[in-house]
């Protein structure tokens, strides 16, 4: 059983579903209501429980209703809560999402609350008593970390470094793109940057609409630090770039996606990430997480919300 370490948030989507997308200033009728538990960092752990990983989470949520749903829940699907703290004055983090059923899309306002409480000595702590308990269990492969962008960044790079040193795979998301500005150096302490069209579209500086751009794109993340680039384009698929061996230029390999009806698309990149770090924990080479990452997110996609649609190990291997 391959070990991931997941660092990330805890959220409540508020789920409004609607023909289409409201205009500014309009008043929009909707057609369903909903909510559900997630958050990028719940998401991906879950994720990588249910495809078969020993999963830890570190996060922080609330001392309110939405707080206590959580853990009852990661309980559920066999994910290690003990480092989800809660905090007494910031509230849970809450999602605002609106579908629009027409064209199977979703915008989501993310309000992060006790997620940017969690400090950075908080998770200090939690990894290096997860890293202890990894170094007696003298788990091969060394297990995979991955974090996402909805805490703050100070408690990322103190958990990167920690992995790093550990030598654990580092996985970083760069979901949502943070108000304040990623350092340099934290991309130097990254294995795999996996990032959606807007994102790298910011990070890189260009905007991607075709296969060309995203290659482009990738190539200019690649030169920040990472190892390897991934950036996700929906129904497009991945393209995944690394560096070539002995001065050779960069190596692309692009994952056609999978033929599925979409519903909702809330959580697919979150389940592509989950499902990545579960496969890579396993030892398995990238190529073949990736096309496991594809399949995850690809049946997250036919199901309404997030946790209700992550997949199973038994149905990503049925879809592959």
């Amino acid at each position: 059983m391959g070990r991931v370490i997941v660092l990330g948030s805890l959220m409540t989507d508020l789920v409004a579903r609607a023909p289409r997308f409201p205009f500014p200033g309009e008043s929009l009728i909707g057609e369903e209501f909903a909510m559900f538990i997630g958050g990028k960092g719940f998401n991906q752990a879950v994720t990588a429980a249910r495809l078969g990983a020993q999963t830890s989470l570190i996060g922080n949520v609330g001392q309110d209703a939405f707080g206590d749903a959580f853990f009852p829940a990661l309980a559920a699907e066999g994910v290690d809560c003990t480092y989800v703290s809660r905090d007494a004055t910031a509230g849970t983090g809450v999602g605002c999402v609106t579908i629009a059923t027409e064209i199977g899309q979703n915008a989501i306002v993310a309000l992060p609350r006790a997620n940017l409480t969690l400090s950075a000595e908080t998770v200090r702590r939690a990894m290096e008593e997860l890293l202890g308990s990894q170094q007696r269990a003298a788990m091969t492969p060394p297990g995979v970390f991955l974090t996402q962008c909805e805490t703050g960044i100070e408690t990322i790079a103190t958990a990167l470094h920690q992995a790093r040193a550990a030598g654990l795979l580092t996985i970083l998301n760069a979901a949502p793109i943070p108000q304040e500005t990623l350092p340099a150096e934290l991309f130097r302490m990254v294995d795999i940057l996996v990032v959606n069209e807007i994102e790298a579209s910011f990070l890189a500086g260009l905007t991607i609409d075709t296969a060309m751009t995203a290659k482009t794109a990738a190539e200019r993340l690649l030169e920040s630090g990472p190892q390897h680039v991934i950036i996700t384009l929906g129904a497009l698929g991945a393209t995944w770039c690394t560096h070539g061996e002995n001065g050779a230029p960069p190596f692309h390999r692009w994952q056609r996606a999978f033929n599925v009806q979409q519903v909702d698309p809330t959580g697919a990149g979150d389940a592509f990430c989950g499902a990545l770090a579960a496969r890579l924990s396993m030892g398995a080479p990238l190529e073949e997480a990736l096309r496991w990452a594809n399949a995850a997110g690809a049946i997250t996609v036919t199901r309404k919300g997030a946790l209700p649609s992550l997949p199973t190990r038994t149905e990503v291997e049925a879809l592959l």
